[in-house]
């Protein structure tokens, strides 16, 4: 085994000959049978040394992922942080504002075409395979509690059935989210509260039914009454998009308590993307153990087996920049 780079994103390997992978069994092999593969040069069979090196493909996979979700972090924590600066030190007049905006919506754009973060700035990573999109009902006002006892039908772009849920008076929003999530679970959206709203949270394969109008009828308490009324879900909106239209309207001041909730944001989710690499490298640790190294005919040469060199450097893939560590955690 060869490695030839630690830096991160680098670690490529090219494997020895077969010839080294796995020795041929010898005399004290067959004793036991074809039972044993144990090889004498590095104590692990062959089957259970390629098994090992796929653990450590998937791992350095995920590592990968994580660590190009931080470089978006990044990025976008560097651009945010200047603005802030800037803001500190003094006033932009309508021009530099202007000129903040166009450089946000660069920023925007990169980062949608990266693909690594929701609209939130949330890593995808952090949300394995079930990454999710989230949408709010604002024009109807399902989660007040009100006296009135109101009969609702919901029917979803693509379904043939319609849904019905009964609010009754005095109702707690945490029982009519239990009775929206009974109809939208199976269709791989959920419900929660968000703002007094009700805000709907879809996987990657139901996001195209949210795109989509509601057919909603109510009985004129939290829906208008009379005919069915189409409602459209509203996407959560881009968490620069506030920065941006202040920006361009020449307000960006106003907007200096978003910039840091967006900024502790970012604090958040880098600390849970280490979090996640940590896991993974315990979890290296904890699933294999070490693999002893080949002997050597001088007693102090002891060089790393190919295994160990491969783990060393998915560890060093791993490790955050000194840079990323200071710019990402450290706090204002």
């Amino acid at each position: 085994m060869h490695v030839a780079s630690t830096r991160p994103g680098a670690v490529n390997s090219s494997l020895e000959p077969a010839g080294n992978i796995a020795a041929a069994p010898g005399p004290a092999d067959k004793k036991n049978g074809d039972k044993t593969l144990i090889t004498g040069r590095t104590g692990l069979s062959a089957p259970g040394r390629f098994q090992q090196w796929g653990k450590l493909s998937q791992a350095q996979s995920g590592v990968a992922r994580l660590q190009a979700a931080e470089q978006s972090l990044n990025q976008a924590w560097q651009q945010l942080r200047a603005l802030a600066q800037r803001l500190q030190a003094s006033g932009m007049n309508a021009e530099q504002q202007q000129q903040w905006g166009e450089q946000l919506s660069r920023l925007s754009e990169q980062l949608q075409q990266q693909g690594r973060l929701d609209a939130r700035l949330q890593p995808k990573a952090l949300e394995g395979n079930a990454a999710r999109h989230r949408f709010q009902l604002d024009k109807v006002d399902l989660l007040s509690v009100k006296g009135s006892r109101e009969r609702i039908t919901l029917l979803l772009a693509g379904q043939q059935q319609a849904m019905g849920i009964t609010i009754h008076p005095g109702q707690r929003p945490a029982d009519t989210l239990a009775q929206l999530n009974r109809h939208l679970k199976p269709v791989g959206i959920t419900a929660a509260a968000a703002q007094g709203k009700v805000q709907l949270e879809a996987s990657d394969r139901a996001e195209a039914i949210l795109r989509q109008p509601i057919l909603m009828q109510g009985e004129g308490v939290r829906v208008p009454a009379g005919e069915p009324v189409l409602i459209k879900p509203t996407p959560e909106p881009d968490a620069l998009a506030p920065l941006l239209q202040a920006a361009r309207k020449g307000e960006l001041a106003s907007e200096r308590e978003h910039l840091q909730r967006v900024m502790s944001r970012i604090h958040d989710y880098s600390a849970r993307l280490q979090e996640q690499r940590r896991f993974i490298l315990q979890q290296m640790a904890d699933e294999w153990p070490a693999v002893p190294a080949p002997a050597s005919k001088v007693p102090l040469e002891r060089s790393a087996s190919p295994f160990e060199q491969l783990v060393s450097a998915l560890v060093a893939q791993a490790n955050v920049t000194r840079h990323n560590a200071v710019a990402l955690l450290r706090k204002e």
